[in-house]
């Protein structure tokens, strides 16, 4: 098998620092794919035609060999997978004394082979679903959706059943800066290359509960999780259910590994089409609730802060447009960060100067005079509805971030 060669010579040269004997690993036909001696790699070994076929260890004696082409005195044993030889491990030296460590070494190389096998079917398993969902969340015509509830099937999900479903986009934050810090509590081997696997498992260990939930990367950082809900549990228990188990998930990542993870979840829809539709509004909502001060950062379809944002962010280009040429002045004043924070503020105060100036610490009239000069360089009414919405979706369309936190205002 070709995973044997790949890892043999390495097998040989670990365990010989160990057991202070040399070593060789044959494939089933009998070539050398792994040895000490780096000149008897490639060749032919007669001695391992006989173990494949018998399946049992055979020690060969110094006489046993001396008329033997490219055939060393030792053990000889058989490696076994899923009942079935796939080559040969030799130790070579005076067979009485090797023989101690034939067992121990047979079995060290099978589990060897096991973990890379288990590793190669990982490997293999996440491809096929990466390709599932990557069907799923693009477009797809009736043929086309056939051949995927096809495909599903042939991994174990039955996408055909009728049943509602839900996207969740999971972002683990800050990888960069754990990964290159000195104090970085993830283990070295699980940088990077591991890391998805890794998160996968976490992700999985909390989060997965239905055989029919898919989970995912979408990228290094970022993950996908579509749920299937249960026909007997309301919408409403399975948010508050998948709560608690999202701030137990993100617990568990700052307190044992001081990662971030922010997550947003998508439109509940029902068949294989709705889980593209709530795939796209999974991704408006973790725009949107990045410009939002929401913590923990866990950001809702159905949360009106988050459909708030997602109304700033429908805006047609023209309005857009219309909305930034009518700002510019205010936009280019050097304390537009200031201001804008203000005006934020006092609209979450219902427009209310008094509570909007308890919550800035600020005297009346400091606050009064830079709503005067808002409207000054906007030309609105501050004191009209209308006009301050209009000057909060500017805002929010220039790109500003409020940097407060959502005030308690009566």
């Amino acid at each position: 098998m070709v995973f044997l060669e790949n890892i043999s010579q390495a097998i040989v040269e670990n365990t010989t620092k160990i057991i202070g004997y040399p070593i060789s690993i044959t494939d089933e036909n009998g070539t050398i794919i792994g040895s000490n001696d780096l000149n008897r790699l490639g060749s032919f070994h007669k001695a391992s035609i006989d173990v494949l076929k018998r399946k049992e260890t055979i020690c060969y004696e110094y006489d046993d060999v001396r008329n033997l082409e490219n055939v060393l005195p030792g053990i000889a044993t058989p490696i076994i997978i899923n009942d079935e030889p796939i080559g040969v491990l030799g130790i070579v030296g005076n067979p009485r004394e090797v023989k101690k460590y034939a067992l121990l070494v047979k079995s060290h190389v099978e589990l060897m082979c096991h973990e890379y096998l288990k590793k190669e079917m990982r490997v293999l398993e996440s491809k096929t679903l990466d390709n599932l969902i990557h069907y799923l969340l693009n477009p797809t015509t009736t043929a086309d959706t056939e051949q995927i509830i096809r495909y599903g099937k042939m991994l174990g999900y039955n996408l055909d059943l009728d049943v509602n479903r839900v996207c969740y986009l999971i972002e683990i934050d800050m990888l960069t800066n754990h990964f290159s810090s000195p104090n970085n509590p993830i283990p070295e081997k699980l940088s990077w290359q591991f890391f998805q696997n890794f998160s996968i498992d976490i992700l999985r260990n909390f989060l997965i509960e239905n055989k029919e939930d898919l989970l995912s990367f979408l990228t290094l950082e970022q993950f996908i999780l579509i749920k299937t809900i249960n026909r007997t549990e309301t919408e409403d228990f399975f948010i508050k259910r998948m709560e608690y188990n999202i701030n137990r998930m993100t617990q568990y990542l700052q307190t044992k590994y001081q990662l971030t993870a922010r997550i947003s979840m998508g439109s509940i829809k029902n068949g294989i089409d709705g889980i593209r539709y709530s795939y796209q509004d999974s991704l408006k909502v973790l725009s949107a609730g990045k410009k939002t001060n929401i913590s923990p950062e866990i950001y809702y379809y159905t949360d009106w802060d988050i459909i708030l944002e997602l109304v700033g962010n429908e805006l047609t280009p023209y309005i857009k447009k219309r909305l930034s040429e009518k700002m510019t002045k205010f936009i280019q004043h050097p304390n537009f960060q200031t201001l804008s924070s203000t005006f934020i503020t006092y609209c979450k105060c219902n427009l209310n100067i008094s509570e909007t100036a308890r919550i800035l610490f600020l005297h009346r009239n400091s606050l009064v005079y830079r709503l005067e000069k808002i409207s000054e360089l906007t030309s609105l009414d501050i004191t009209n509805f209308e006009h301050c919405l209009l000057l909060y979706f500017a805002i929010k369309n220039s790109g500003f971030k409020d940097k407060t936190t959502k005030p308690k205002c009566l």
